[in-house]
């Protein structure tokens, strides 16, 4: 069974951004099976719009308008939709968050996937906000895409590694 991610707008314009020879492995994943992305037509109109500004089309000359409607469909090919998130977590001062860690939490992602530094202290923080997100999503990892990739090709070796293993019968 595939994991949930939750991705941040930032994952898709890295997505949207490079060609596609030059994906990074927390994109191929989706392909793979190996994740499945926890969207909402909230977040897509959110990316939608990210990549539409025309400060980041010239920054990114790969980002045209059937680049961005291409990533688009192949993040919906590879998801699990959530229409309505229940408000259930704040991050003080960071409401525009929010909504990220609504959506892990009612989706029971196993990763966050974000390059905000911010979010990623979560992880090993021991604020009371921290404290309360690790009792809301017990298993959420909050990893930078690198991060996500390494973890993503350790699991990968461990399924490999266990299958190799020969069947033992019950005796």
């Amino acid at each position: 069974m595939s994991e949930r991610a939750v991705y941040d707008a930032m994952v898709f314009l890295q997505w949207a951004s490079l060609p596609a020879e030059r994906q990074h492995d927390t994109i191929k994943a989706l392909d793979e099976g190996a994740i499945r992305l926890c969207l909402s037509p909230k977040l897509v109109e959110e990316v939608r719009e990210l990549l539409s500004r025309p400060g980041i089309r010239a920054k990114a000359p790969n980002l045209t308008d059937d680049r961005v409607a291409a990533v688009l469909a192949a993040a919906g090919k590879h998801a699990d939709w959530f229409q309505r998130v229940p408000d259930v977590f704040s991050l003080e001062g960071h409401p525009d968050d929010d909504r990220l860690f609504n959506r892990a939490i009612e989706a029971k992602a196993k990763y966050l996937v974000t390059w905000e530094n911010r979010i990623l202290r979560l992880q090993e923080a021991r604020s009371n906000e921290a404290r309360r997100l690790r009792q809301l999503a017990p298993s959420l990892h909050i990893l930078n895409p690198s991060a996500f990739a390494t973890e993503l090709r350790t699991e990968r070796h461990r399924s490999e590694e266990q299958s190799r293993q020969p069947k033992q019968s019950g005796q």
